[in-house]
């Protein structure tokens, strides 16, 4: 019975010990005027772009060869806003070779365009999108031009030049 009796006292005292410890650990990660942790939310940044309106289908894009898109943009974002407007574009999108989106003028196919239209990309252009290849300081960057309107190989060398412009002054 004694030994029954000692058996149970020194488990007592060994679950003490360790309710002791843990206590003590908890202790440590916290001090006592210190109030307990609480969660903080994580806010989710959206980006910000202002939607190209999109223009009935047409046989060739008008475009006004004089204007200046880089005359009244402050950044980056809003000289590719102006290059779409400019020529009535849905979105433009600036790929690197490895099928990243370098820039975009918006649009939910922008990241779906640079992996699909990088420089492996060997196959036919489909409907409504326009390719070309462009090197900015040793970089080969692919632009992915989407539109209703039929883009001409005049319009489509304007819109190169612009976008040449456009890397030069903000990159």
């Amino acid at each position: 019975m004694i030994i029954i009796i000692i058996a149970a006292a020194l488990l007592l005292k060994k679950a003490r010990e360790v309710r002791s410890a843990e206590a003590g650990r908890a202790r440590r990660k916290r001090l006592d005027y210190q109030p307990s942790a609480k969660p903080i939310p994580v806010a989710i940044p959206v980006p910000i772009f202002t939607p190209v309106q999109k223009q009935q289908p047409a046989t060739a894009i008008a475009t006004a060869p004089d204007t200046d898109i880089l005359e009244n943009c402050q950044d980056f974002q809003r000289c590719l806003l102006a290059l779409a407007g400019k020529y009535s574009l849905d979105s433009f999108t600036i790929a690197t070779s490895d099928g990243l989106v370098f820039a975009s003028s918006g649009g939910s196919t922008a990241q779906e365009d640079a992996a699909s239209y990088n420089r492996n990309y060997d196959g036919k252009e489909p409907e409504r999108v326009t390719l070309f290849s462009v090197n900015h300081k040793g970089s080969e960057l692919t632009g992915i031009i989407r539109s209703q309107g039929i883009i001409t190989g005049e319009t489509q060398k304007r819109i190169e030049n612009d976008t040449k412009d456009i890397l030069n002054r903000w990159i």
